[in-house]
Order: structure tokens, then sequence, then C-alpha cells
């Protein structure tokens, strides 16, 4: 899945290497901040959310708060490998 979502990155052009950061911190941590991936990356704020719309665009990430700041983001197809077998049985 990630070497997928690496391709889509890849053609992003001058975007890609930045959004390719954001995409390595998120695979480390699939539900975090910007502020968070600033501080993981070391990218500038401006730079991170811009990645993040880029891969928002690319349905990689997925916004959960719908606010304008304090934006919580979920890498949903790691999440979604994580989940796998942790269903409650059915009754």
């Amino acid at each position: 899945m990630s070497n997928q979502d690496r391709d889509k990155i890849g053609g992003l052009g001058r975007a890609a290497a930045s959004t390719l950061q954001v995409h390595r911190a998120l695979m480390e941590h699939p539900i975090a901040t910007s502020g968070s991936l600033v501080e993981k990356t070391g990218i500038t704020p401006a730079t991170v959310n811009k990645a993040l719309g880029h891969l928002e665009q690319l349905g990689i990430v997925k916004e959960l708060t719908a606010r304008k700041r304090n934006r919580l983001f979920s890498y949903t197809g790691c999440i979604d490998i994580m989940s796998r077998g942790t269903e409650l049985p059915e009754r």
C-alpha cells in the first residue's frame, strides 16, 4: 500500500519531496496533527499543510476534525490495516 501511495505522490512534481516526507511521518504515526508533523519533519507549517492537502486530494489522508485549527489527520489505509481483526463479534 505504501509503495502505491508513493507512486501517486511521485506524480506531484515539485511538491513530491515534501509530501513524501509527510507521508513517511504518517506511516510512523498514522493519526497526527499538522503541528506534530511540522515537529517530526522539520518542514514549515505552510508546506506541511500544503502536503496534507495533496495527500487528501490523492485519497491517502483524511481530515477527521473539520476545523480550521488543530486539525487531526488520519492515514486511512494504514488505520484500516491495523484495525483488521479487531471488530467486535456480532451477537
